[in-house]
């Protein structure tokens, strides 16, 4: 859960305790990121592990330069 308010200019995402099983988990880091992106926000995510990491790699839009242009289906 998390609040979009511009409070901080910087949104550090920990997913140390997290696990990405499939594309689902990375589609909706994406659409975190972008959401924060497009309020200005600059986004780091770190602690993945390698699997997660591996996912997110293959899959993930965000570290993508045409990232903030893209639209999402659903």
């Amino acid at each position: 859960m998390f609040s979009y308010n511009n409070e901080h200019p910087i949104v550090t995402i920990d997913l140390s305790d997290a696990h990405f099983w499939d594309i689902t988990a990375v589609d909706a880091l994406d659409r975190v990121v972008l959401r924060f992106s497009k309020l200005g926000n600059q986004v780091e995510v770190v602690g993945m592990n390698p699997q997660t990491q591996a996912l997110v790699e293959k899959y993930g839009k965000y570290d993508n330069p045409n990232f903030l242009t893209m639209t999402f289906g659903h």
